[in-house]
C-alpha cells in the first residue's frame, strides 16, 4: 500500500508541475511526501513498526491500526495542499480502510472508518484552493480532474485486484491452518483421555474377572456330573475371551499414550501386526501383500509410534468382523506418499455412509465405530488421510469394503538414510 501511494504521489506532483503547471507549494508538499518515503522505508524494514512483528494477536492489530492511521494522516496532508476533496485522489483515502477491513478486528475497523471519514470532512473545508495556485487554463484544470478520476479509479481496481485479493487468500490459508492445528490438538486430547479411560476400565475390570477364574477352578471339584463340568467349560472358555479381550484393550490403551517416534524396520512391524491381529482374530488370516517398490522390505525403515498399529488393528479388526475368510493389507509407495490399504469381502457399505465413515462414532455400519474413529484421529495425527469405497474382486467377483491411507512418505525410507541421519 505504501510503495503504491508513493508511486501515485510522485506521479501526480510531477504531472502537477511539469505538465499542468500548477504552483503548488513544493516545500509543504516535499515535506508531506518525505515523511510518507520514511514510512515506507521504516515500514519494510519493521524497525520503525516493531508491534507490526508482535506475536500477540492484539498488539499486532494495534500495531496495524497505527500503521493506517498514520498513513491516512500524510495522505490527508498531500490532498491539503492539493486541492483538498476536488483533488481526485481523494479516493485514496479508501486504500488504509480496504486494507484494515482485512487485517483489523470489527472495533478498529470501526474506529479507522470514523476516522477516514473525519479526514474527508476536514478537506471539503480546510484546503488549498486550486485556483490560487495559478492554473494554467480552466481547460487544463477540467482535464485534471477528468482524467485524474478516471485515472485513481483505474489504480483502485488494480490495488485490489494484485494486492487485496491475494492477501485475503493468505490469510484464509493461515486460518485454515490454525484452525487444523487446533483440531488436531483437540483430537489428541480427545484420544488420551479415552486412553486414560480405558486403562481404567481395564483395571476396574481385572479384579472381578481374576475372582470369577478362581471361582471356576474351585467349581471343578465340587462339580461332579458331566452336565455340570460341560457347564463350566464353557464357563472357562468364556472368561477366556473376556481376558483376551481385556488384554487386548490394554495393549491398545498403551499404544495410544505412546506417541513418541521411534525407527523400526518394516519387516519387524509387519511381523508383530500379524501377530497381534492372530490374537484378536483368531479365526481370521491377514495376507500381506507388499509393493516391488519396498523390497527387500528389510532395507526399508519406518519412522513412527505404537498408535499406528493401533490404527492399523482397529481397521483390520472391523474387517474381520464382516469377512472372517479374506482380509487383506496392501502396502505401496509413491513418490510422494505411503499409501496403506485393507480390503474384505464384507459385501461393503451403503453409499451414503461412505462420507460419514471414521468422521464419527457410527452403529450399525459394518462394525465401524469408535475403534475406526479412532484410527481416523491417529492417521490425522500423522498428517495422512483415511477414505473408504466399496469395490468388488476382479478375481473372485466379491464385493467389499477398501479402507485406503495415504501417509506422508518422509515416514518410511531406506535403512541407510536413517543410519546416515544417526551419524
Amino acid at each position: 500500500m505504501l510503495v503504491f501511494l508513493c508511486v501515485i504521489w510522485s506521479i501526480t506532483l510531477l504531472w502537477f508541475n511539469f505538465f499542468l503547471e500548477i504552483n503548488y507549494s513544493h516545500l509543504d508538499a516535499g515535506i508531506w511526501f518525505a515523511l510518507l518515503l520514511a514510512t515506507l522505508v521504516g515500514s519494510y524494514f519493521l524497525k520503525a513498526f516493531p508491534s507490526l512483528q508482535d506475536s500477540n494477536i492484539s498488539g499486532f492489530k494495534r500495531g496495524w491500526l497505527l500503521l493506517l492511521v498514520w498513513t491516512m494522516f500524510l495522505n490527508a496532508g498531500l490532498l491539503y495542499e492539493t486541492g483538498g476533496s476536488i483533488n481526485p485522489l481523494i479516493n485514496l483515502l479508501l486504500l488504509p480502510l480496504a486494507l484494515g477491513m482485512l487485517m483489523l478486528s470489527l472495533q478498529y475497523f470501526i474506529g479507522l472508518a470514523v476516522i477516514s471519514a473525519f479526514f474527508y470532512v476536514f478537506l471539503s473545508t480546510y484546503y488549498v484552493p486550486i485556483m490560487s495556485m495559478k492554473v494554467q487554463s480552466l481547460q487544463a484544470f477540467f482535464a485534471w480532474y477528468l482524467h485524474g478520476s478516471v485515472l485513481v479509479f483505474m489504480l483502485l481496481v488494480l490495488f485490489l485486484a494484485l494486492f487485496i485479493l491475494p492477501l485475503k487468500q493468505r490469510l484464509e490459508k493461515q486460518k485454515a491452518i490454525l484452525e487444523r492445528q487446533k483440531k488436531l490438538a483437540l483430537q489428541n486430547e480427545y484420544f488420551m483421555s479415552i486412553a486414560g479411560l480405558a486403562l481404567s476400565s481395564v483395571h476396574q475390570l481385572s479384579t472381578p474377572l481374576n475372582t470369577m477364574a478362581l471361582l471356576t477352578e474351585l467349581m471343578k471339584h465340587e462339580v461332579s456330573t458331566p452336565e455340570g463340568k460341560d457347564y463350566i467349560e464353557t464357563f472357562s472358555e468364556q472368561l477366556a475371551v473376556c481376558n483376551r479381550a481385556l488384554e487386548t484393550l490394554r495393549n491398545r490403551a498403551d499404544y495410544a499414550q505412546q506417541t513418541q517416534r521411534n525407527p523400526v524396520e518394516l519387516p519387524i512391524f509387519l511381523s508383530e501386526l500379524k501377530q497381534e491381529f492372530a490374537l484378536i482374530q483368531q479365526q481370521s488370516v491377514l495376507r500381506v501383500q507388499v509393493d516391488e517398490a519396498l523390497k527387500p522390505m528389510e532395507d526399508f525403515v519406518l519412522q513412527t509410534d505404537p498408535s499406528l498399529k493401533l490404527a492399523l488393528l482397529n481397521l483390520l479388526d472391523n474387517a474381520a468382523r464382516y469377512s472372517r475368510d479374506f482380509i487383506l493389507i496392501s502396502w505401496q509407495v509413491t513418490d510422494s506418499a505411503l499409501l496403506i490399504s485393507i480390503r474384505d469381502h464384507g459385501g461393503g457399505v451403503a453409499e451414503s455412509e461412505l462420507s460419514l465413515l471414521g468422521k464419527q462414532p457410527q452403529e450399525n455400519s459394518h462394525g465401524l465405530g469408535m475403534g475406526v474413529f479412532l484410527s481416523r484421529m491417529i492417521i490425522e495425527r500423522f498428517h495422512g488421510k483415511l477414505s473408504f469405497n466399496n469395490y468388488v474382486d476382479e478375481v473372485d467377483n466379491k464385493a467389499g469394503l477398501k479402507a485406503e491411507i495415504q501417509l506422508p512418505k518422509q515416514l518410511i525410507f531406506l535403512k541407510d538414510q536413517s543410519n546416515e541421519d544417526n551419524e
